[in-house]
């Protein structure tokens, strides 16, 4: 699924049409509503010129160059069968890559298990051997993000919304093998593989320390509420950003703010939109949240609301390694949803579990001077300038 009017999409394919013929207002017209304010854009970053009514492809550059038609990623993991003279078999993105051709892993083509016996981080590739085995295998992921300049932020939802950089790092610290079929746990490999690196944009949101003590009240513990929130935000933002689910990640964790902190983020380099529109529809975005929680017929959460669906390794999150939980309690994201969007408030069935303790501050959010909206011009224009290059890898 892919938005055709997403700005940062769209000014690849105007350089990529302008690279062939110049174009005309007519021309423009055929790319939708935002087109001739994206030809401005490109043509401030010097990648068009104007002449005559018409705009001009006026960079030494090769347009299509940035344009990958069967990914949005550039780099590519070529996937090589060593048993019939490294024939490739398939391919991979970079930011997948580390998880999904791990050594030892399990690799799936057309129905055939092949086990990976070599990952070569510098020639990109993949060497894979085909064995008939009776497991599958699941990376365990340590993901990290760091948050950087602040684009736009707002008050919304008892809490306060930002926009802006970040960098997330992660890596494939092990893998288990899973059996088919009966879903046992009958392995488990250590590995050690350098972390990975993503320049991107991120949508975070610090709940108000109101909203954080309340689920205390009720022996629950908030920082879980939060994590079920983000399971469900993952699996809606791709609603309101027109996204595959497989284009945005989120993490909650404390290390930046001192406070529990939700985190979406875009998965390819630089941003592609995804999480500042998660950002300007933040309010949206938990409404859809709470509707499918509360729908949910489950009594303490599955994979269908709370728990966090498995899709491909970069969205495993385990709970060997990770601050994530497997399957988080219904009712604390019931009643910080409740409280954060002014609805009657959530009282939960008395359960077991004890008091939880509220994370101390140790220092506080990031300061703007006002709220402010995301400017797509600066962010679509810094996008071009930066080129095709962004760091993402070792």
């Amino acid at each position: 699924m892919v938005d055709p009017q997403n700005p940062y999409l769209l000014a690849g394919h105007l350089q990529c049409a302008a690279f062939e013929l110049p174009l005309r207002e007519e021309d423009l017209a055929l790319f939708g509503p935002q087109s001739g304010a994206l030809a401005r854009i490109l043509e401030e970053s010097k990648k068009l010129r104007e002449l005559d009514g018409a705009y001009y492809w006026s960079s030494t550059d090769f347009a299509a160059a940035e344009v990958n038609l069967r990914s949005i990623s550039d780099a590519t993991y070529a996937i090589m069968d060593i048993a019939n003279d490294n024939k490739v078999i398939g391919t991979v993105d970079s930011i997948a890559a580390p998880e999904a051709v791990y050594p030892g892993g399990v690799y799936l083509h057309e129905a055939d298990t092949y086990v990976v016996r070599k990952l070569d981080l510098e020639a990109r590739a993949a060497y894979v051997e085909r064995m008939e085995v009776d497991y599958y295998t699941q990376a365990v992921l340590d993901s990290q993000i760091r948050a950087g300049k602040v684009a736009a932020a707002k008050e919304v939802a008892h809490g306060r919304a930002h926009f802006g950089d970040a960098v997330v790092s992660w890596r494939t610290a092990a893998f288990k093998k899973i059996k088919f079929y009966t879903q046992e746990n009958i392995g488990y490999s250590r590995l050690d593989l350098p972390p990975q690196c993503l320049e991107t944009t991120s949508c975070w949101f610090l709940p108000s320390p109101e909203a954080l003590a309340l689920p205390a009240t009720f022996g629950l513990k908030a920082v879980e509420g939060l994590v079920g929130i983000r399971n469900v935000a993952v699996n809606m933002l791709p609603l309101v950003a027109m996204c595959d689910r497989l284009d945005v990640g989120g993490l909650v964790e404390s290390s930046n703010f001192g406070t529990p902190t939700m985190f979406l983020y875009d998965r390819y380099p630089r941003g592609l939109g995804f999480a500042e529109k998660g950002y300007e529809l933040f309010d949206t975005l938990l409404q859809h949240c709470l509707t499918t929680i509360s729908s949910c017929p489950c009594e303490d959460g599955c994979p269908s609301c709370v728990g966090l669906a498995v899709t491909l390794p970069a969205q495993h999150d385990d709970l060997d390694l990770s601050r994530g939980y497997p399957i988080p309690d219904k009712d604390a994201a019931l009643v910080l949803l409740h409280f954060l969007l002014d609805r009657e408030p959530f009282i939960p069935t008395p359960g077991q579990r004890g008091p939880a303790r509220r994370s101390r501050y140790r220092k506080a959010a990031p300061e703007v001077e006002s709220p402010r909206e995301v400017s797509v011009a600066d962010q679509v224009g810094r996008r071009v300038r930066k080129g095709r290059r962004p760091w993402v890898g070792l």
